[in-house]
């Protein structure tokens, strides 16, 4: 049996701190979000300038982005509105700060006095009245769909909203995950944070904006982000015609992708509440294995003759296993090559108690006509040399 070992040390892009790419790689916070090394190695080395780029589970758009400022045109796909929202602000930034600053002093403006009220312990816990009256006329002006301004200034807010003090609009708040109400009452309270921190929202939003805008925005080729369901998105759609299917569907039982997110879900106008009927955990593990099969057989429509596909997939057995047969069965006459990966940085394992503090995955290449020896460069080993999954994955 081939025990595979994370040793994968991909090359890192050519951007330094401070450049627009840099920037705005970084921009929004979400789960299982790409390295810029591992974007950056994948669609240069897979691509040529020119080819399109799918990601149908895009998050917050680090694969789209990075193509893009490759000159690969991309196509990313997401069903939560937060991860929307960051990637479509990355995709097409609104090109003058001083517009988006602008807007944002209108909505300060168009807050009401009866904005200021918090409606229970949590709320005046964690945002003082100023803040409160600017997140609620926030929620109510912005025209975040629609309008391009008005969509990255919603996205700066839903970033900043919560976070630690000093560097956000709240309380002390994890700055991924929304913990519950209650849990966060009672975190505080253990801790002497009985108030929030009495902060200008213009004023710090202000200088988040220039400091994001400082360089620019980067170079970009057409980027298109979609907030849909990409079993919907994908069937009904005009063939794409991409050069490389880069994704990283959602991990099985892991997080829960819509109520971890519910306060920034509740600025973009959803109710102020987790809420279960919407959970996103895909626990279900026949449910989730429908799903991402689905998603790649729709996927295959959009796909060149020789293209690549990589997969990057939660290294735990259930879900890699589920990931691995899905793409069999998509794709029975293609070669499935695999290495396995381990994040240099704490990852949301820590804060959901699963696989420890790094982030253990693994990726998944069908490396197409043209890309052979890219796998074989890059540490990548044939499926079929590997006995069981717990050579790649947790036992």
């Amino acid at each position: 049996m081939t025990t595979i070992q994370p040793t994968f040390n991909p090359r890192q892009p050519p951007w330094s701190y401070n450049t627009p790419e840099s920037r705005w790689y970084g921009f929004g916070r979400y789960f299982a979000m790409f390295p810029p090394a591992f974007a950056y190695e994948a669609i240069d080395g897979l691509t040529e300038p020119g080819d399109l780029v799918l990601d149908p589970f895009c998050g917050r758009g680090n694969g789209p982005f990075t193509a893009t400022v490759l000159q690969r045109p991309a196509f990313g796909i997401d069903v939560n509105p937060v991860a929307w929202i960051f990637t479509a602000a990355k995709l097409q930034p609104a090109p003058d700060p001083q517009k988006v600053i602008a807007r944002l002093i209108q909505v300060a403006r168009a807050s009401k006095p009866r904005d200021r009220r918090g409606r229970d312990r949590f709320e005046r816990m964690a945002w003082a009245p100023a803040v409160r009256a600017f997140l609620r006329a926030a929620r109510r002006e912005l025209n975040w769909r629609n309008s391009r301004v008005d969509r990255i200034l919603m996205a700066f807010i839903a970033l900043h909203m919560q976070d630690k003090i000093g560097v956000g609009l709240s309380n002390g708040l994890w700055p991924t995950i929304a913990c519950s109400p209650r849990y966060a009452v009672r975190w505080w309270t253990e801790r002497g944070m009985l108030a929030p921190p009495d902060v200008d929202p213009v004023r710090m939003l202000t200088d988040k904006i220039q400091r994001r805008y400082r360089y620019g925005i980067p170079d970009q080729a057409q980027g298109t982000s979609m907030l849909a369901d990409a079993r919907q998105a994908l069937s009904g759609r005009k063939r794409l015609n991409a050069g490389l299917l880069l994704t990283s569907p959602p991990y099985c039982g892991v997080a829960d992708y819509w109520n971890d997110h519910w306060l920034r879900l509740w600025i973009l106008g959803y109710p102020f509440r987790k809420d279960w009927k919407q959970s996103a955990k895909f626990a279900n593990a026949a449910n989730y294995r429908s799903l991402i099969t689905s998603v790649f057989r729709e996927s295959r429509r959009h796909l060149n003759e020789g293209a690549a596909v990589l997969v990057r997939s939660d290294q735990r057995r259930q879900t890699a296993r589920m990931c691995i047969e899905a793409l069999q069965e998509v794709w029975p006459n293609r070669e499935i090559l695999v290495r396995a990966t381990e994040s240099p940085h704490n990852s949301i394992s820590v804060h959901h108690g699963h696989g420890g503090r790094k982030a253990k995955e693994i990726d998944l290449l069908l490396p197409g006509s043209r890309y052979r020896d890219w796998g074989d460069r890059h540490g990548f080993y044939p499926i079929e040399t590997v006995a069981d999954y717990a050579a790649i994955g947790n036992k």
